[in-house]
């Protein structure tokens, strides 16, 4: 990793804007950051990036970090280099351009087809397909997400996301185990919703 050079974020910091002129490549080392757009005054969670995973700075989405964060940062010629010698790079490059590409198509899908709560339980049935753990009482989801993160996800207001999620516990659908963790109790009344039944 000596090509790399190590640079640390607080929560919340931008770590690079649209189209910044500097065409680099980072991974995180530590924490998590998330690439989204913005117009106006509404913004569009594509991909959250966990330790490992690889980005480029040269994109029209903001870079944030979700908490104090550590990235590995190099230019693009000295990390073309890097991924002809370790094409494990390569691999993960593909994996996070796969879940951005994924993550837009379903953003777009759902900004032109979808109303907020429609779009809030297709995010939870989602995550609870990618990583769900299940559990006696249902499917556990170990989100790390705060309330107003999951509404940046999923292009609504923290108050809106709120007052569905207590909907849905007030039906017994899920329970929230604490403030990034839910539990869906009934996964097969979630996917109606999701459907629009």
């Amino acid at each position: 990793m000596e090509k790399f050079q190590e640079r640390r974020f607080l929560k919340k910091e931008i770590l690079y804007l649209p189209n910044d002129e500097k065409n680099l490549v980072f991974l995180v080392k530590h924490g998590r950051v998330r690439i989204y757009l913005a117009y106006e005054d509404k913004e569009f969670t594509l991909s959250i990036l966990s330790p490992g995973d690889v980005y480029s700075t040269h994109t029209r989405a903001f870079i944030q970090a979700m908490e104090d964060t550590t990235i590995l940062v190099t230019d693009v010629r000295n990390f073309q280099k890097i991924v002809i010698n370790s094409p494990v790079f390569g691999l993960n490059i593909v994996k996070v351009l796969g879940d951005l590409l994924k993550s837009s198509f379903t953003i777009i899908n759902s900004l032109v087809f979808k109303e907020t709560y429609l779009r809030l339980a297709e995010f939870l049935v989602q995550a609870a397909e990618d990583i769900g753990i299940p559990v006696q009482q249902g499917i556990k989801l170990e989100l790390g997400l705060t309330t107003e993160e999951i509404a940046l996800i999923v292009g609504s207001t923290r108050q809106t996301v709120s007052v569905f999620l207590n909907d849905l516990q007030k039906s017994g659908i899920l329970e929230k185990v604490n403030r990034r963790t839910i539990l869906i109790k009934d996964l097969k009344k979630l996917q109606r919703i999701e459907s629009g039944f």
